[in-house]
């Protein structure tokens, strides 16, 4: 087990704080750019199902555990966000791992999240 230190807690509450800045900017965009955009919150993921673009929208607005254990989502969406501790709301989320992914969302594969892997981390170069 990887121990705790001042500069790994000064990390993590670098990033909790630039993800609360990009959930501010994502709010003020969506109240002035896009009339048709939802502004999501965790609870309203828990009572319905929302389409992969709108989702991705509110990135930072909502807790990717919450995320992973109510929407049905992509083996890509999984891997850019949900295994993606840059998208992190708290620090619940950062110890997701590929295994939460294949148990929560079982129309998922192994090899499928493997191939969104290298599509998404991969092609990059």
């Amino acid at each position: 087990m990887e121990k705790i230190t001042k500069k790994t807690v000064e990390k993590m509450n670098q990033q909790l704080l630039e993800v609360h800045e990009k959930r501010m900017k994502n709010k003020l965009n969506a109240e002035r750019n896009d009339p048709e955009f939802i502004l999501l919150n965790d609870s309203m993921l828990r009572k319905k199902k929302y389409h992969i673009q709108l989702l991705e929208k509110n990135i930072y607005n909502l807790s990717m555990k919450t995320l992973l254990y109510t929407q049905d989502l992509t083996a890509d969406f999984c891997i850019k966000y949900i295994l993606n501790e840059k998208y992190a709301s708290c620090v619940e989320d950062t110890f997701l791992s590929m295994g939460d992914v294949l148990y929560a969302q079982k129309h998922i594969t192994r090899p499928a999240i493997y191939q969104a892997y290298n599509k998404v981390y991969h092609e990059k170069r």
